[in-house]
């Protein structure tokens, strides 16, 4: 009985790894976020930065998911747009490298 018990935890464990890995996606790997690009704080070498919410990940009470753009998209502040990029991870932020704007 308890060895059935111990084998039905161990694969609820791995079904909630397996769940939780594909749930965020992997670093280097172009992925798609929609939201409203907004005004963020320049960097410290004066490069602009600006900030989006990924719409599809508001939900309950995870928080949402943002990303930084570093660059001049000054033209698309307030507007909801679908931005393609590669994420990395730049100390505690989450930076979206741009590879094109829709």
């Amino acid at each position: 009985m308890f060895r059935r018990i111990l084998l039905l935890l161990m694969v609820a464990a791995m079904v909630v790894v397996v769940m939780a890995a594909s749930a965020v996606p992997a670093l280097g790997q172009e992925i798609a976020v929609t939201g409203v690009i907004k005004e963020a704080p320049d960097k410290a070498d004066g490069t602009p930065a600006y900030g989006i919410t990924d719409e599809s990940t508001v939900s309950g009470t995870a928080p949402p998911i943002g990303y930084i753009l570093e660059g001049d998209y000054s033209a698309y502040v307030g507007q909801r747009v679908t931005v393609y990029g590669v994420p990395r991870q730049s100390g505690e932020y989450r930076v979206l490298d741009v590879t094109r704007i829709v």
